[in-house]
Order: structure tokens, then C-alpha cells, then sequence
């Protein structure tokens, strides 16, 4: 049983800097596009950003994940191993989005 709990806990963590990352996301976003720094990419989300959908949508999806990692908590250490490699690079597909932002900021402050 306690081989099992160490995957589950680098889930929880792993999960926490993923919540944190998509939140951060959204922060910048906001700012970014409000400052002027750069538009939403993103086609479907540009008419709905000033909408409480974004927030929603992503408060939805990272309350599902954190169903599935519970879940994925009482399986298999094999099963418990991929799901903590999809969150692991989901987390870093976002900390690749922030430093985007960042450099998009950066870009903007010098002009």
C-alpha cells in the first residue's frame, strides 16, 4: 500500500503545479490582451474571454482531473505511472504557454 501512495502523492503535486499553471494562464491572458501586449490565439476562446466561461470551462476540466487523479490514486502503481506522465506534460505544455506570455510582454514593453 505504500507504494501506491508515493505515485499518488507526485500526482497531487504534479496536479497542484498544473492547477496553478492553467490559473496563471488565465491571469496573463487577461492582463496580456488588456495591456495590449498580444490577442488570444486561441479562435474559440477570443469571443468569450471577457465571459465568465473561460474561468468556468477551466475550473470544470481541472475539478474533473482532480476526480480522475482519486481515482487514478486506488489503481494499479502501472496505471497510477501514465497518468502522472499526462499530467507531468500537460503541466509543462502550460509553463511553455507562460513563458509565451512572458516573452510576448517583454516584446511589447519594448516597443
Amino acid at each position: 500500500m505504500a507504494t501506491g501512495s508515493v505515485p499518488s502523492r507526485d500526482l497531487w503535486r504534479w496536479y497542484v503545479s498544473l492547477l496553478i499553471a492553467n490559473e496563471l494562464d488565465l491571469v496573463y491572458t487577461y492582463v496580456g490582451v488588456a495591456r495590449g501586449a498580444f490577442s488570444e490565439a486561441n479562435p474559440w476562446l477570443g469571443p468569450l474571454l471577457h465571459t465568465w466561461w473561460p474561468i468556468g470551462v477551466k475550473a470544470g476540466a481541472l475539478a474533473l482531473l482532480a476526480v480522475g487523479i482519486a481515482a487514478a490514486g486506488r489503481t494499479a502503481p502501472s496505471r497510477q505511472a501514465r497518468v502522472l506522465r499526462a499530467v507531468r506534460l500537460a503541466a509543462a505544455v502550460y509553463a511553455g504557454v507562460l513563458v509565451l506570455h512572458l516573452v510576448a510582454w517583454s516584446l511589447t514593453a519594448r516597443s
